[in-house]
């Protein structure tokens, strides 16, 4: 009985351990021999801040710190950079929305539990993703992407393990290339 239980618990905590926390939504175009190509260039306008409305979340910092890790990885699975005739090109892009919750608060009168006062309060919150993704540039059209809601907000120290984590869980969903 004794063993039995044992195994259980090893079994649950493997079943937990071993659970997908993370939300990545991937896709490409199933068409595309991903060994075709050779050259890749990142895309500049994606270092430019789009969110200036969050600059804790969407910077120059932050931007940099995601091209690099992009760059980092396609030069992994083999890919050259070439800026002057690249067949493909990668970048990314921060989505931030904003996302609303209605809490409501209620506090007791006295010892009999009568509502005494509730109030409804509105929490806004900001929902961040990271989307990666890659274009053919002769067919103009993105043949991979993966994003994964991310936090931004934190030190830089912590901020680049976060970025290099992020861009390596998304690039766990690239297709297989041999080069």
């Amino acid at each position: 009985m004794k063993s039995l239980n044992l195994f259980s618990l090893v079994t649950l905590l493997l079943l937990f351990g071993c659970a997908a926390t993370v939300d990545i939504i991937s896709e490409y175009d199933e068409e595309v021999d991903f060994n075709y190509y050779e050259t890749y260039v990142l895309c500049l306008e994606d270092f430019h801040v789009d969110n200036t409305k969050y600059p804790n979340l969407d910077n120059t910092f932050v931007r940099q710190l995601i091209g690099d890790e992009v760059d980092n990885h396609m030069a992994a699975l083999g890919y050259r950079t070439n800026v002057f005739k690249p067949q493909l090109q990668a970048g990314f892009k921060i989505s931030i929305t904003e996302e609303e919750n209605i809490v409501k608060n209620c506090e007791l009168d006295n010892e009999f539990a009568y509502w005494r006062t509730c109030t409804i309060n509105t929490v806004v919150y900001t929902k961040e993703t990271l989307i990666v993704y890659v274009s053919d540039l002769e067919k103009n059209q993105v043949i991979w992407q993966a994003s994964i809601p991310c936090e931004l907000d934190k030190s830089k120290n912590a901020l680049k393990k976060e970025t290099k984590l992020l861009v390596e869980q998304l690039f766990l969903e690239f297709p297989e290339v041999n080069k």
